[in-house]
């Protein structure tokens, strides 16, 4: 096992020096007055959504712990067409469009957001737009003028170091800051033609490459008849959710069709492979492997023997309960994976017809990795959890033929108001699930850790595929506000299949002892929050979760790990929140890749792409509005 970190004083030295260097190149323009430097970073989004139609975000960034009064931004549109102001308070002329701020909100990045109808038929044919940003500084108004962005593209932000990760030569180069599919609407079936029509090049490249890893592990029959199972499960928890697939099938067909497995599975289907690859990934489950000839003490499969180990990191705070310093809710989560397997980072915006809007990150194909939030105020995430889940001579199979953590997110976030309502749907489904079943639990596929965060409660919820438990700020320590999940189990008791309450603990499955460098990291953000408990804010916990130091269950620091030789610092030696697989000297197999603040006061995420301490600038940022 590899491990990671870094100084945690001298991570807060470079990312100053960043974001100053950053500053330091916009221009500034004063009305009567010397250039000043702009107290915020901007950034600009476009993004076309078919049919001429481009949406366009500028955000703007206050520095740490300032307010901006009389905030202005002014885009001018590289056409005149008809504009469609999705920000409240927004206006528009003629060619330009406007948001006025009076004071702008602590832990909120202001921004304007539009969509204008253009004659673009493709994303390459995208006119950049600029914008002039005005405010008072000292009394006087000064200005700062905007570069351009055009394409599918984003300007304020990016993983520098992206072309040293670890990357199949002949597929396609990542996204230095991501690839936003923009917004879907309609459907579950319209939105999943949008999605594939957007994406559909990087969707099949991605799927041969992990389709093809199955198939040559386990046979195509084999693999064919796992995907079926999963479907089955699907279609009793949320059937939106294949419609959804579908389309997404049908909106990429012309790229699907030349995928070099066609022959041997619909597009549907592949798309449906793709919101179960993440399980299958860690297992074909059993018993119902015996159908397959293979020892049901099989425990791992494509995966094995793997270069990266699970090195996901979440916490949710509170502010209702005092853990902020502006008294927002935050959920924060470090994704972490091969970087050949999951650095094409798409984000987008669903809205369908009937339901609640919602943000995800995700990999071509999948509906999410493993994060998302909704216009309702209700963000998710979640982790592997601890893997010791499959043990024949104890009688133990908590890995199963179940329902995917994609759909139980897509269905949480697409009908949840609430953590009570989403923690219903993550235990026990719906009615009709139970009904259609006889269980009187979900049926999940394998060991995760899900958090969910709304203004009111924070909860962890450990499971297994026929087990669970809940765990709640304080339950293990905490201080009322806040709640971390990493890569293992903490609670001493679970809920069984027929929803008693035992105490057969969930550590079972994967405790400190059997996960010390899940313990690292859960310990460094326990410890954080702990310390700096009413002081933390987006950009300060940002920070901790650019650390490259960890903190032991004690609550010890720890930045450097002797070899016997040399000292090296804890992020190449350990395992560290921003985590850098691949040991002394640095490689780049793995592991962090992307980071989200999901700040649920105001519907508003920000993501960036990579490390968080190889990006520089402002992370994307997206505001989930009442209605699209």
């Amino acid at each position: 096992m590899k491990n990671k970190s870094l100084k945690l004083s001298a991570v807060s030295l470079v990312l100053f020096a960043l974001i100053l260097s950053f500053l330091s190149t916009q221009p500034v323009h004063a009305e009567g007055t010397a250039a000043e430097k702009a107290p915020f970073m901007y950034s600009l989004a476009a993004t076309w959504e078919g049919k001429g139609i481009v949406r366009y975000r500028i955000a703007v960034q206050p520095a740490e712990d300032t307010v901006l009064e009389g905030l202005k931004i002014v885009a001018s549109n590289p056409v005149k067409g008809n504009v469609s102001v999705v920000t409240a308070g927004a206006s528009s002329s003629e060619d330009k469009v406007f948001l006025a701020v009076e004071k702008t909100t602590p832990g909120k990045n202001p921004m304007l957001e539009y969509t204008l109808l253009t004659d673009a038929s493709d994303s390459g044919a995208v006119k950049p737009v600029s914008a002039e940003i005005f405010w008072k500084q000292n009394g006087k108004d000064v200005s700062v003028k905007t570069e351009t962005v055009g394409g599918d593209g984003f300007v304020g932000g990016e993983c520098t170091v992206i072309d040293k990760y670890a990357r199949t030569p002949s597929l396609p180069k990542y996204y230095p800051a991501g690839k936003d599919l923009g917004v879907l609407t309609g459907s579950w079936y319209e939105m999943g033609v949008q999605y594939g029509e957007r994406s559909g090049r990087e969707i099949v490249d991605f799927f041969d490459y992990r389709f093809g890893a199955h198939v040559e592990k386990y046979g195509m029959k084999h693999l064919l008849e796992d995907i079926s199972r999963y479907e089955a499960q699907a279609k009793l928890f949320f059937p939106e959710g294949l419609e959804f697939a579908r389309g997404i099938g049908d909106g990429a067909e012309k790229y699907l069709s030349q995928s070099k497995f066609h022959a041997n599975v619909s597009n549907y289907l592949k798309i449906v492979f793709m919101n179960c690859d993440n399980c299958l990934y860690y297992g074909h489950p059993g018993p119902a492997d015996a159908d397959h000839g293979l020892a049901p003490n099989m425990i791992a499969d494509v995966r094995d023997p793997s270069p990266v180990m699970d090195a996901c990191s979440m916490i949710a705070l509170l502010g209702s309960k005092g853990a902020t310093a502006d008294g927002t809710s935050m959920l924060v989560h470090n994704n972490d994976g091969d970087f050949i397997d999951e650095t094409w980072r798409y984000t987008y915006i669903a809205a369908p017809t009937d339901g609640n809007a919602f943000w995800s990150s995700t990999t071509p194909g999948k509906f999410f990795d493993i994060m998302g939030a909704n216009n309702q105020g209700l963000a998710m995430a979640l982790t592997v959890g601890g893997n010791k889940t499959w043990i024949p001579s104890q009688n133990i199979y908590e890995r199963a033929f179940g329902v995917t953590f994609q759909y139980i997110l897509l269905k949480a976030l697409s009908t949840a108001k609430s953590v009570p309502e989403a923690l219903e749907l993550v235990t026990v489904a719906t009615p009709e699930y139970r009904k259609a079943t006889g269980r009187k639990t979900l049926l999940r596929t394998r060991h995760n850790n899900y958090i969910m965060l709304d203004k009111n409660e924070a909860v962890v919820v450990e499971v297994t595929a026929n087990r669970y438990a809940v765990r709640r700020p304080g339950d293990n320590g905490e201080d009322p506000g806040y709640i971390v999940a990493t890569n293992h189990f903490v609670a001493n008791h679970s809920y069984d299949a027929n929803n008693e309450k035992t105490d057969f603990p969930m550590t079972f499955f994967g405790d400190d002892d059997y996960a010390p460098l899940s313990a690292t990291r859960y310990y460094t953000g326990f410890w954080q929050a702990k310390m700096n408990f009413g002081k933390l804010d987006a950009d300060k916990i940002r920070k901790i979760w650019t650390s490259h130091s960890y903190i032991t269950k004690k609550g010890e620091l720890v930045e450097m790990i002797t070899n016997g030789k040399e000292w090296i610092p804890a992020n190449l030696a350990s395992n560290t929140i921003c985590s850098h697989d691949g040991g002394y000297p640095e490689s780049y197999i793995g592991s962090t890749t992307d980071t989200k603040i999901a700040t649920v006061d105001f519907n508003q995420v920000r993501y960036s792409v990579g490390r968080p301490c190889e990006y520089v600038g402002v992370p994307r940022t997206f505001d989930l509005h009442p209605k699209y």
